[in-house]
């Protein structure tokens, strides 16, 4: 499914922490005083936010950008920064894990720094953004608005997403393309995507993102694929402004299983049956079998030579009562194994 958000927001960024040394201030004799007097210590002097520097504004250059694009971030000081340099947190609505993570550090000696961000590919409407930061003991200063407008999909779009195995072991890889509708731009462009978790629990880890290198129409990328051992799939996607595209990729444990499924209501879903580890050059056949009124699989289904399981269609009669189970059976070469059906709207 794909999400109900336009745009995924950012976990917290963690608080950057500047740490000042004080020379402590030594026992001695006071001007006048007698010989080896104690002298009380002088309190130590107070340091407060503003005696060091401290965020001061930023900008966002070029100030309109097309969604999943890169912009220019640039946060400046009220003085140069301390030596070691000066720890900023940035936060907003922007994706900066790809390119300079959750914090930045401005330079010995330096009054500002500048650094990539990129905007969500996912928009659909023309929105204006503002991203903030913040150093140790100071709020969370603006540092910069950008308006992003989504991409036109007559100018560009996400024509496809496909991947190189329908149905592999649990925990192993797949690679991935991502396939424009014209040539990436000038500078390349940036493609979000998305795990898109299915009911089965089986994840395909795609990154946040995929950029397709300047005046070409495709980019690939290599991901795992995890589940619970249990036969299922997930249904990631690629999306760019009010386009996108999404591909299920199932995922199988090293033993003959067959796994369950939420039956929709006068719908159809997906099952998912792995035959383990047993070679399987030649393709082979499962016979299937499911012991729910109104609920309905094909006999058998084919793996195909190679591939360690197999999907087929679990389909709903539209006179099912909601929250009935059922079981389907899956059976091959002398084997049985079963999976628990939910009857659901």
């Amino acid at each position: 499914m794909r999400p109900s958000t336009l745009l995924r927001p950012l976990g917290a960024a963690a608080l950057a922490v500047a740490l000042l040394t004080i020379a402590p201030v030594t026992a001695g004799a006071a001007p006048g005083g007698k010989p080896g007097k104690p002298v009380k210590p002088a309190p130590s002097p107070t340091v407060s936010p503003t005696s060091g520097p401290v965020i001061s504004g930023g900008t966002i250059t070029p100030s309109t950008i097309v969604a999943g694009q890169l912009a220019t971030q640039t946060i400046t000081l009220t003085r140069p920064a301390p030596a070691g340099g000066l720890q900023v947190s940035v936060r907003g609505d922007v994706v900066y894990g790809a390119f300079v993570g959750s914090t930045v550090t401005v330079p010995e000696g330096r009054t500002s720094v500048s650094f990539p961000i990129r905007l969500a590919a996912h928009a659909d409407t023309t929105q204006q953004r503002t991203v903030h930061a913040l150093a140790s003991g100071q709020p969370l200063i603006p540092a910069g608005t950008v308006t992003v407008v989504p991409e036109d999909p007559a100018v560009q779009g996400v024509k496809e997403l496909h991947f190189d195995q329908r149905v592999v072991f649990n925990g192993a890889d797949v690679t991935g393309t991502v396939e424009l509708t014209a040539p990436a731009r000038a500078g390349g462009l940036n493609v979000d995507l998305w795990s898109n978790t299915a009911y089965s629990g089986v994840r395909v880890h795609v990154p946040a993102l995929v950029v397709v290198p300047e005046g070409a129409t495709t980019a690939s990328f290599t991901v795992p694929v995890r589940g619970d051992n249990v036969p299922g799939q997930g249904n990631p996607g690629a999306y760019l402004g009010t386009t996108g595209d999404s591909t299920p990729v199932a995922a199988v444990p090293t033993t003959f299983a067959v796994g369950g499924a939420y039956v929709p209501i006068g719908g159809t879903t997906t099952g998912v049956v792995g035959i383990g580890d047993t070679p399987n050059p030649d393709g082979t056949r499962v016979s299937l079998s499911v012991d729910l009124p109104g609920v309905s699989v094909p006999a058998t289904v084919d793996v195909p030579p190679g591939s360690p399981g197999a999907v087929f269609p679990i389909v709903g009669s539209r006179d099912l009562r909601p929250s009935t189970t059922g079981t389907v059976t899956a059976t091959w070469h002398g084997q049985t194994a079963t999976g628990g059906l939910f009857v659901g709207y």
